[in-house]
C-alpha cells in the first residue's frame, strides 16, 4: 500500500499519520470479520434450525451446522487465495494493469 496516498509528490506521512491509518486499518479489517461471522451465523441458523419443538439441537442440525461452518471457511479461504492471485499478478505487472 502507497503510504503517501492523498498527499503532494515528496511529502512524507508523520509517524502519528502512520499510527492513525494503521489503526483505521485495523478496525476496518475487525468490522469485516465481525459482518463474516454474524453472516455465517445467520446463514448456517437459518438453513440448519428448522425445529424449535425441543430444546436440544438434534443430530441432523447439529450435523447441518458443521457442514455449512466448514463449507464456508473453505470458500472463504478460497476467496482470500483468488484475492491474493490477483493482487500478485497486478504489483507485478507494469502500472499495476492486470493483463487482458
Amino acid at each position: 500500500m502507497n503510504s503517501n496516498m492523498g498527499m503532494a509528490p515528496g511529502q512524507q506521512m508523520t509517524k502519528k499519520d502512520q499510527k492513525e491509518l494503521e489503526g483505521l486499518v485495523q478496525e476496518m479489517m475487525f468490522k469485516e470479520m465481525q459482518d463474516m461471522y454474524i453472516n455465517l451465523v445467520d446463514r448456517c441458523f437459518s438453513k440448519c434450525i428448522n425445529n424449535f419443538r425441543s430444546r436440544k439441537v438434534l443430530s441432523a442440525e447439529k450435523d447441518c451446522i458443521g457442514y455449512c461452518v466448514a463449507k464456508s471457511i473453505a470458500h472463504n479461504k478460497r476467496v482470500q487465495m483468488r484475492f491474493a492471485e490477483q493482487n500478485q499478478m497486478q504489483m507485478g505487472m507494469p502500472g499495476g494493469a492486470p493483463p487482458s
